[in-house]
């Protein structure tokens, strides 16, 4: 089920898909998942060298220029647990790119993956996983799609809205108490892609209530 307000995406998405198509990356959801098994099989096998695969604005402009790609691969934990998160984020990946399409997909990796490496070098921030851009992910799939029901390890039903309200409060939770100022900076960044695509509808949705309310 869509969600209950009307999302247009900006007029400027659609005129870059004709002037740059070629940015578009086929199969990108497996892609990422795929780099996320390896990483997942790496931090087990070799939990030490995990450091090098770390975004770190230190060592990237050291001349480990690799990490500003590798970091993508480092998942949440090597936990059992962590092949659930892969099935879901692969759902996600593909669910989204039904949507949207290959470059629309693309784009909108593309934006959270340039400003989070944007984000590390502008404010020295050390990204050691890939949860800044898989939440963005989660924000847009339950913002297209909020009741839509899935099988959480297969066997609970749970709308997308109930697993995505508790990543945001968590997120902010972390911002606010546990992190940085230069990691909630990135994290902003990060974010780019969900405001490119989705602020000008959630715009449109406040000013129309705000007429609405003008009106009574």
């Amino acid at each position: 089920m869509r969600t209950t307000f009307s999302v247009i995406l900006p007029r400027w998405i659609s005129w870059l898909e004709k002037k740059l198509g070629w940015l578009s990356i086929p199969h990108l959801g497996m892609i990422l998942v795929c780099l996320q098994v390896l990483g997942y099989a790496f931090a087990r096998l070799r939990p030490d060298l995990t450091d090098a695969l770390v975004l770190d604005a230190s060592a990237v402009l050291a001349g480990e220029v690799w990490r500003v790609v590798t970091f993508i691969a480092i998942p949440l934990s090597d936990s059992f647990l962590m092949l659930f998160v892969l099935w879901f984020l692969y759902y996600i990946f593909r669910t989204l790119r039904r949507e949207w399409g290959d470059f629309k997909f693309s784009l909108y990796f593309l934006l959270a993956w340039l400003g989070t490496v944007c984000g590390a070098l502008a404010f020295d921030a050390c990204v050691e996983s890939f949860v800044l851009i898989e939440i963005t992910f989660f924000f847009a799939i339950a913002t297209l799609f909020p009741n839509y029901e899935v099988q959480l390890f297969y066997i609970l039903p749970i709308k997308m809205k109930w697993i995505t309200i508790p990543v945001a409060i968590l997120m902010v939770v972390q911002q606010v108490f546990f992190s940085t100022w230069q990691m909630s900076l990135c994290l902003a960044l990060a974010c780019i892609n969900y405001i490119c695509f989705f602020g000008p509808s959630f715009y449109r949705t406040i000013q129309r209530e705000l007429q609405r309310h003008k009106g009574k």
